[in-house]
């Protein structure tokens, strides 16, 4: 086959070749007609369209089929041949015909039908030319003449493509019955061997070489026929064959690989006087199986087989057994083996066990069906990657001689579990969509529609992160996160737990992100579907708003409350929600809002920055209950906003303060330093530490909640204030608390 397909590779070179070769002779041919004629032509321009046709030639050849081939080459040459003898007033075109007959040759090597083509093509081309008073025959030459050389040309191609035609004909029949053969006998179970004179093999089916274990029927050609079969009892019954080769038919018994055997064998001389024997081996094993067997019918869709003491399977056992595990030649292979992937170490522990009992009759069956450890197996071939779902159930069934084997008995439940996942995954749903229904209902529409202005904001910003590429994919991350824990605040201060709590699990994914060295490019995928995902959940928010809003709005319903209103009810929202889930007492005072400074301020900021601000208060600064009465404290503690704007009316300022405990510098210091964020040395420095607090992930708390924890909050607040040219300046006071005071630039028609 090699040596066949190196022949073939030759030829087609060897044609290249010629192509290329014929293209530079005609070119050569040209530029010398054209010298001793004398003719004025310009050279340049002939070698600079003679490269250019090298080029696409070899262009071709290398990246054509040999279909294309056939017919672009020659049609190269015709049309080149051409150009040379239509500008330069070439005197040899009276070989035109002769040149392009041999093109026909080069069509016939590679395909009969694009040769067929190639021949119409030329001869249209032949009578363009000649209606052109083109001298396609040599300068001078008749009519007549040009007529007699025409169809000399045309019948010669014409008889040479009939010839060629019936002799590959002829040739690819011969292939066909060879290749036909070869595929019976590499398809074919029967064992099929063709022998020659000196009884050695010339042909051999994939079942019959096998038994040699050769796996590739080509590796036996030529050698004996008797020395592929294993054992002295084959061998006898190969001689016996053998010694009546010419017409010989019998039965043959035999035991093989420890399992019983019958083949109806046959041979018959064939015609043609060489010598030359088929044999034919039908193996009627499975006509002949024992009572065992008997149970196992082909068209059974369960796993049937016997397994010993120590797990060993037998050798009659179930073939849709194969196609349900998706593997082959389960005799003598332990069933332990089989499922080893699919289970612990443990849990194949307690399965020997089990069968332990089975064999014992430790329990009754009841007992042993109902402890089956093997009722619900999710099988894993780890060879194919095949997952399936299998029942298994075990009977013991005696032998002679007292063996005692463990009958099993696999059915496929792979479909029925899957049905009952789906169904509760979609039970799980509607009842999501019911939970997000009753959650909805409970936030002010106006609240919520300003939350669906955010989060529109908010998935924006994310989807520009995205798209930019010359962002560090770290910093990428940092950005991402911030715009989702914006996201996850504002769906927990108005009661969407379910999507809170979706946002929070995303948070968890992109913190992973950010701590590993390298983000393979498959996570950044995934993280961008789960947003798409998150993404689709916005716009069924949309669908269940409209719905209340035109059902409140059947009822009578009052106006739209204003931004300042708005925002006021958000921010007291916040404070609530963080003091129910925290276990402490808060009250929030808006004490003096001036109108102005909310339309004329950057509303978005302004609402994210305090109300992160009034999470942190809840989370560090506002003390428990108990601990604050112990402090001489009320049990409630106050933060309290105040927006005004600047004299000049170019600023917004704003502060909110609070009565908690202040910020711990030690505890702030000691984890700075592991974050090595600061100095040991500059343990001491307030205003170091001040800026640690503002760092991407840095967090005092002692575990992580919807409400703080990640190191994000902080860190949102710095940038977001950096987006609007905003300032912030914070003071605390030991059990005192806290004073924010924030400046941001007025915007005049803010909407942002």
């Amino acid at each position: 086959m090699a040596k066949k397909k190196i022949e073939k590779t030759e030829k087609k070179n060897a044609a290249n070749i010629a192509v290329i070769i014929t293209i530079i002779f005609l070119a050569c041919m040209c530029i010398s007609e054209a010298w001793l004629a004398d003719t004025e032509y310009n050279y340049i321009t002939i070698a600079l369209i003679t490269a250019i046709l090298l080029i696409l030639a070899i262009i071709i050849q290398k990246y054509s089929s040999n279909q294309t081939l056939a017919f672009t080459l020659p049609m190269m040459l015709l049309l080149f041949y051409t150009y040379l003898m239509t500008q330069s007033e070439w005197n040899n075109s009276n070989y035109f015909f002769i040149c392009f007959s041999f093109s026909v040759i080069s069509c016939l090597y590679r395909s009969i039908n694009r040769t067929f083509h190639f021949i119409i093509v030329k001869n249209i081309m032949f009578a363009v030319l000649l209606l052109n008073d083109v001298p396609i025959g040599g300068a001078g030459t008749s009519l007549f003449t040009l007529s007699i050389n025409w169809g000399i040309c045309l019948c010669g191609n014409i008889v040479m493509l009939l010839y060629i035609k019936s002799a590959t004909v002829t040739l690819s029949g011969a292939l066909e019955y060879r290749d036909s053969f070869i595929n019976l006998l590499a398809t074919t179970e029967n064992y099929i061997a063709m022998i020659n004179e000196r009884n050695e093999v010339v042909y051999s089916s994939k079942t019959l070489s096998t038994l040699s274990n050769t796996e590739n029927s080509d590796l036996v050609h030529g050698r004996p026929f008797i020395d592929l079969f294993p054992g002295r009892s084959l061998k006898v019954y190969a001689g016996k064959l053998l010694k009546e080769k010419d017409s010989y038919a019998a039965d043959w018994e035999f035991s093989l690989d420890g399992q019983k055997r019958y083949f109806k064998a046959a041979s018959n001389s064939l015609p043609g006087g060489k010598g030359d024997v088929l044999i034919n081996l039908y193996d009627m094993t499975h006509l002949a199986e024992r009572d065992e067997i008997a149970v196992m019918k082909d068209s059974m869709r369960i796993g049937l087989f016997f397994m010993d003491r120590n797990y060993i399977i037998q050798d009659h056992y179930s073939r849709y057994l194969e196609e349900m595990l998706h593997d082959t030649k389960l005799f003598g292979r332990l069933f332990t083996d089989i499922i080893s992937d699919s289970v612990s170490a443990s849990e194949m522990e307690a399965i020997k066990d089990y069968f332990k009992m089975v064999l014992e009759h430790t329990y009754d069956l009841d007992m042993l069906e109902e402890i089956n450890p093997l009722n619900e197996l999710h099988y894993v071939n780890k060879n194919t990657g095949t997952r399936k779902v299998f029942q298994f159930a075990f009977a013991t069934v005696e032998r002679g001689r007292g063996e005692t084997f463990i009958l099993v008995t696999v059915y496929d439940i792979t479909t029925r579990v899957e049905l009952q996942q789906r169904l509760a995954e979609e039970e799980a749903r509607r009842q999501e969509e019911m939970q997000a229904v009753f959650e909805l209902i409970q936030v002010e529409p106006d609240v919520f529609n300003d939350f669906l202005k955010d989060l529109e904001h908010e998935f924006d910003n994310i989807d520009n992160i995205l798209k930019n590429d010359t962002l560090a994919t770290h910093d990428a991350l940092v950005k991402i996160y911030q715009s989702v824990h914006a996201v996850k605040s504002n769906a927990v201060i108005l009661g969407l737990n379910i999507f809170g709590g979706k946002m929070h699990n995303l948070e968890s994914k992109i913190k992973k992100l950010r701590e590993m060295g390298n983000v393979p490019f498959a996570e950044m995928l995934n993280l961008t579907m789960d947003l798409e995902k998150i993404f689709q959940e916005k716009e069924g928010f949309k669908e269940i708003i409209d719905k209340l809003h035109s059902h409140a709005a059947s009822g009578g319903g009052g106006g739209e409350k204003k931004n300042i209103n708005v925002m006021i009810e958000s921010l007291s929202k916040t404070a609530s929600r963080a003091a129910q889930d925290l276990e402490k007492q808060i009250k929030f005072v808006a004490a003096e809002i001036d109108p102005e400074a909310i339309e004329k301020g950057p509303r978005r900021v302004m609402k994210e920055i305090l109300m992160q601000l009034i999470r942190n208060s809840a989370v560090h600064g506002i003390e428990l209950p108990e601990d604050r009465k112990a402090k001489g404290k009320n049990e409630a503690g106050t933060v309290k906003l105040v927006i005004k704007m600047s004299d000049d009316h170019k600023n917004i300022n704003i502060k909110l303060t609070d009565d908690g405990k202040g910020l711990d510098y030690a505890k702030i210091a000691e984890r700075a330093i592991s974050k090595k964020l600061i100095k040991p040395e500059d343990a001491n420095n307030n205003d170091m530490l001040t800026k640690a607090i503002f760092a991407p992930g840095f967090s005092t708390a002692e575990t992580e909640g919807v409400h703080g924890g990640r190191g994000i909050g902080l860190n949102l607040v710095r940038d977001r204030l950096k987006e609007v040219n905003g300032t912030i300046k914070m003071r605390s006071e030991t059990n005192k608390g806290m004073v924010f005071q924030i400046t941001l630039p007025a915007v005049p028609d803010a909407d942002a």
